[in-house]
This record gives C-alpha cells, structure tokens and sequence, in this order.
C-alpha cells in the first residue's frame, strides 16, 4: 500500500492545526488510514486509526524528520528508537543551503508553531568547514523570521549528490538562508519540482 504525505489540502482527513506541522500527517492511498506524528523535542507520539503499515509510515516520516531518536505509540510503547548524535547550537546565517525556494504557505505554518530553540533541528553535513542543511530550510528561514540567531544542528548521512545541489546553489548565489527565493505554494511545485525531476532525470 503506497504512504503518502498529506498536503495542506487535506482537511478530510486532517484538521487544519495538524496539517500546520509539516510532515506530520500521512495516509494511504484508497484514503481510509491515517496517521499523525505529534512531536516534542526528538520525540514523537504515532496517532492512527490503525495498526497496519506502521513500519512503512514509521520509515517515511522519518525521510523528513530525521532528528527524531524516538517515537511511541498513544499507549508508551516503543515503535522506534535509535541513537543520534547529539545536536548543537550553530549561527543560521552560517550554514548553506541546498536548496533554492522557500514555500511561502509552509513558512507561515511554521512561524505558528515554532516558540523556541528545541523546535527546530537541522540535519547537516559538513564540507572542508562549511556547514550544509540537507533539510529543514522552510524552518531555517522562520527562525531568521522570528528573531532567532542559531538553531540547533546534527549530523546526518547523506550521499553526494547534496554537493551537486549545493554547487547549483552557489551558482544562484544563494550562500545563506535569507538568499533563497520566497514563491507561493504553486510556484514551489512547478519550479522546485521540476528541477530535481530534471536532475534525477539526467
């Protein structure tokens, strides 16, 4: 059964303050299972009405929230646990995209549920001193929004190919977060969308 990530759309599904956190919703295809990650710090409580495909759902959320080391389920069972290492405070304004476009829908959601540091951690990778974000820049640029000067930060695994994206991103001289293009939702999936179906194309 395929898991997708629900959308902002999804309100038959999902009430709208569960959609404002990202990619904490996911549901089946044929629609009749859901599942809501709720989560505190690095941890986060699995929400379903069902027990099946969990390990599935478990794996593709973890594609989009990597620093989490723990979730369990509404009863305090352990569904997920494993050991990362331990995240640090670093200067935003420090750290290099890879990525172009910031998606102006997402970014207000974020600035509504982020309140402080442990709100936010980023997973990096780090190149002869520079620090790169593999993921998170919707969040990066909220905290830069609000007032924040660091984030917490991780080291992640990655593959190669983010060095390919970072190089394309310093050809449109973006080398901080506030130099990534704000487009709307629709232009988000036309232009970002289309860019990495072209470059997995190739």
């Amino acid at each position: 059964m395929k898991i997708i990530r629900a959308s902002l759309d999804d309100t038959d599904i999902f009430c709208e303050n569960e959609l404002t956190f990202g990619a904490c919703c996911f549901f089946t295809e044929d629609r009749l299972c859901k599942y809501f990650f709720d989560i505190n710090k690095r941890e986060a409580i699995l929400h379903t009405n069902t027990e099946k495909y969990i390990p599935q759902v478990i794996e593709e959320f973890l594609f989009y929230s990597r620093f989490i080391i723990s979730i369990k389920d509404n009863n305090g069972d352990i569904l997920y646990k494993r050991i990362l290492d331990e995240p640090f405070l670093y200067e935003i304004m420090k750290i290099q995209p890879s990525q172009f476009y910031i998606n102006e829908m997402k970014l207000r959601n974020a600035k509504k549920w982020i309140k402080s540091h442990e709100d936010i951690f980023i997973p990096i990778a780090i190149k002869d001193g520079l620090f790169i974000s593999l993921d998170g820049h919707t969040r990066m640029r909220a905290a830069i929004d609000l007032g924040f000067t660091s984030i917490y930060v991780y080291l992640d695994d990655f593959d190669d190919d983010i060095f390919r994206f970072v190089d394309e991103a310093k050809k449109r001289r973006i080398n901080t977060i506030s130099d990534m293009e704000l487009v709307t939702d629709e232009e988000y999936k036309i232009k970002w969308h289309k860019f990495c179906d072209d470059f997995f194309g190739r």
